[in-house]
Formats: structure tokens, sequence, C-alpha cells
């Protein structure tokens, strides 16, 4: 697997807190890898947007139901752009682009989320969320939709840090713990280690997936996509790896 790193876990019951931590240097060179071939090269405040996203979403997967699939999508209004981040439980992959083209934005920051399972419809939600700091819109994204809070730190060093609250935890004091006081809960002596899991960097696409999912888009407007040319360069929108499709790979309606 592309950058796989081990997120450990813990549970610190006198908190009524779950814990995840991991150090997620070889899964950000894995990602930058992939960005400068297909995407383009992260830097400045994207590239610092992109490592917290993938983290955030590396530490939340380590925590949900193994069948399940989340995507976010932030919104941002000026500049604008969007930071699209996907997880998925089952294979520990996250994998995320951002988009700075032709990006349609409103007036505020938003941050849309889908979740999936094998069992049920998809949960969708939005929130309207501030600042640049991805971190903090995660955060204020479980303030607002979720059922529990959660908290994410930076540590340095490539190192992230989730706090995820049980039903009996105290929201105000994990609302107010400073980076310095969340890295120091480990050294609680009740603190138990629990299974770890592994997570990578990497898409699920391959060239038919993408071909299909640009046919469903294009299922009535063909000459829109070709133009007069026989073949055209398509892209998965979850990791913009570039495929070649030609009309002879085009799935019609009626076929799909």
């Amino acid at each position: 697997m592309a950058g796989e790193i081990q997120v450990n876990r813990w549970l610190l019951p006198a908190r009524d807190l779950l814990v995840a931590r991991g150090d997620f240097g070889p899964l950000f060179e894995a990602y930058v890898e992939h960005s400068r071939r297909w995407v383009g090269d992260p830097d400045g405040l994207v590239a610092t947007m992109m490592r917290q996203g993938l983290a955030a979403a590396g530490l939340y997967l380590t925590f949900r139901a193994l069948d399940e699939n989340t995507a976010w999508t932030i919104n941002f209004a000026e500049p604008p752009l969007n930071i699209f981040i996907t997880s998925d439980a089952k294979t520990g992959k996250v994998v995320g682009r951002y988009f700075d083209q032709h990006v349609k934005t409103v007036d505020y920051n938003r941050i849309f989320v889908q979740s999936v399972r094998n069992v049920g419809r998809p949960q969708q939600s939005s929130v309207r969320v501030k600042g640049f700091d991805v971190l903090s819109i995660f955060e204020q994204y479980y303030a607002l939709s979720e059922q529990s809070a959660a908290r994410f730190f930076e540590l340095g060093e490539h190192r992230f840090m989730m706090l995820s609250a049980l039903p009996d935890a105290d929201d105000a004091w994990l609302e107010s713990l400073t980076t310095t006081e969340a890295a120091s809960l480990l050294q609680a002596e009740e603190c138990r280690e629990i299974e770890g899991r592994k997570v990578s960097f990497g898409c699920s696409c391959d060239q038919q997936i993408v071909f299909k999912t640009v046919s469903s888009i294009f299922a009535d407007k063909e000459a829109e996509l070709f133009g007069e040319d026989d073949e055209v360069e398509v892209s998965c929108p979850r990791c913009g790896i570039a495929y070649t499709m030609s009309r002879d790979d085009f799935i019609p309606p009626e076929n799909g």
C-alpha cells in the first residue's frame, strides 16, 4: 500500500474518550508524489489543508464500521477552492485532491459530508464553517452534525491525534484542551491500548469505473464530451488519475 502507516488507538475510561494517533509522514509523501504527477504540485496553504484533511480522515476512519465510506468536500468562498477527501474504512484508504478552477461558491465557507454503508441509504449533511484550518473545520462539523464531540490535534513532525468523545465525556473539558494537554493524555495509567488499524493513501478507481462514471454523467451528451475527437482524456474525480477514453469506450444510456 502506498504510504501505509499504523494508527494506534486507546481507550481512556476516566475521561470517556477514544484516542487515535499516527505518524502520517509516509502517507503525505505518497500523496504529494501522486498529486505532482496527476493534479499539480500542492504548495503553500493548499498543501497544509490537504495534509490536515488526509490526517483527519485517516484518524476518523479508524473509529468507523468497516463497511463505511465517507466523503468530505470543503468549499471555500475566498479564494475559491474545494478540498475533497474520501475514506474507506474497510480498506483503510484515504485519498483526496483540490480544485482551484471553476469552483462555485457562496459568500461563506461550508462543508458537505456524505457517508455510505453497505446497508441503508447514504447520509448527507452540510454545515457552514469558519476559517481555513481543516482540523478546526472537522471539529466544527462534529459539533453541528454528529452525535458526539471530537478534537483533532497536529502534534508536530507529521504526527496527528484525534479525541472522540463517548456518551459520558465532558464536552466542555474536551473543548478546552490545548495541544500539549492532549498529547499528555496517553501518559495516564488507566489509558488502555486497543487494536490499531492500517491507513494508506490510495484510490479504488480503475479505467472501467471511470469510463462508466463519465458515460453516466454525459449519458445524452456524447457529442459534447468528444466534440470532433475520437478520444478524450478523463480523470477520476477522487484522485485525478487520467485515462484516455475513446468513443468505443463510451457506454450508451440504454446499455448502462
